[in-house]
């Protein structure tokens, strides 16, 4: 179990944070405690995986960077400013949410009108608030702006919650287990639309995830949650690779880390791939 004691002091950032979680503890009203002397960061322009079990905290740390909840003790700062009840609303224009159940998200009667709500309510005309939204539902590749979001497939209400986001200009996207429910095809789509987002709007993603094999493809870097507290970080081939870390926090190496264990290539100095694609690739050269 993770101790009472005080928090020791987060380690520095490596570069220039976006958002900085120090020394944060949240209890919920029963007593238990969501998350614990939690240190977290985010940098510019960056996928960051948390992984961890169900009840290891990560969507209560999720929820603490929009400023959906409030620290106990510690601090959380997002792009200079401290989230409290006087900074919160400017926390959410910056920091866009994405819930596991994407349904929760949608109830406007057609898809164009649910994505304009967002600008609407940011003091947008209707007229900006169209292109705006026009504008997210095009990053998000959906077109069929007159449907009803209660009849889209899971993956289509997915990318209808995200460009609902995407259409009040965050800089921090943080998504909450975006494939869990997804059949294969339509969870290739949300991961290769969050990399676009890396790539392509320099926005940076916070993103839980129980995939490992996910994490490993679109991660730059991974957080290891355990009991409410980040028990590890650092790059996907090291992180991932790690079998009794993983296993401490009840978690399983990815497919593409077994393999390549099993085969005998994991040896000292070789390249980890992060891919089932990137393996074939380095085993035919």
């Amino acid at each position: 179990m993770i101790s009472d004691n005080a928090c020791v002091k987060c380690p520095p950032a490596e570069k220039e944070a976006i958002v900085h979680v120090d020394c944060v503890t949240h209890k919920y009203p029963d007593g238990t405690k969501g998350i614990h002397n939690m240190c977290f960061r985010v940098y510019p322009k960056e996928i960051v995986a948390l992984c961890g079990p169900n009840g290891a905290g990560k969507s209560t740390l999720i929820e603490h960077i929009n400023g959906l909840m409030m620290p106990d003790v510690g601090r959380v700062r997002v792009l200079g400013y401290d989230i409290d009840k006087k900074n919160v609303s400017i926390i959410r224009k910056m920091v866009g949410l994405v819930f596991q159940n994407a349904d929760s998200q949608l109830f406007s009667p057609t898809v164009l009108e649910d994505v304009m709500f967002g600008p609407l309510n940011l003091g947008m005309s209707p007229e900006e608030a169209r292109k705006k939204a026009e504008w997210a539902l095009g990053v998000v590749g959906f077109t069929e702006f007159s449907k009803v979001p209660h009849y889209l497939s899971g993956g289509q209400q997915r990318l209808v919650a995200i460009a609902g986001v995407l259409a009040m200009d965050p800089k921090i996207l943080v998504v909450d287990e975006p494939t869990g429910d997804l059949d294969p095809s339509n969870a290739r789509k949300i991961e290769k639309l969050l990399r676009e987002l890396r790539d392509k709007q320099g926005i940076s993603i916070v993103v839980a995830l129980h995939d490992m094999d996910m994490a490993a493809r679109l991660a730059d870097r991974i957080c290891i949650i355990k009991e409410g507290a980040v028990i590890a970080e650092g790059k996907p081939e090291d992180i991932l690779y790690d079998e009794k870390l993983l296993k401490s926090a009840g978690l399983e190496l990815p497919d593409v880390a077994r393999l390549f264990r099993d085969l005998g290539l994991d040896k000292k100095g070789a390249r980890r791939p992060l891919s089932l694609d990137d393996l074939v690739s380095m085993m035919k050269n």
